[in-house]
């Protein structure tokens, strides 16, 4: 399964286990091109999660990957970031995984 399809299904998970607690959204980051094609635009911060919110007060980050995926160096960067602030990172591959650990993790 890709990282989209999954990321979608932990989000819909998320909703529905945590109702009325949070709120999480996807957080994409990239490039793209201007509408006259001639300039490139940049948005997002590179490494951050691929799924944003707030559970229960705190910041939360869920880097979404599959079965065989690693996390890159800038995601590595991130997740001691957050986690040193006082936040929540994980990386999940399944929203069984996701809710999980973000019960594990808030108690």
């Amino acid at each position: 399964m890709k990282e989209r399809n999954i990321q979608r299904r932990i989000l819909i998970a998320l909703s529905q286990a945590f109702q009325g607690e949070g709120v999480f959204w996807q957080n994409d980051t990239g490039t793209a091109r201007s509408m006259d094609g001639k300039r490139t635009i940049r948005f997002g911060l590179v490494g951050s999660s691929d799924i944003i919110g707030c559970l229960r007060g705190r910041f939360v980050g869920i880097e979404v990957k599959t079965v065989t995926g690693k996390q890159r160096d800038s995601q590595k960067n991130f997740e001691r970031l957050i986690k040193a602030v006082g936040g929540v990172y994980i990386v999940a591959r399944s929203p069984e995984q996701a809710i999980e650990e973000l019960i594990s993790a808030l108690g």
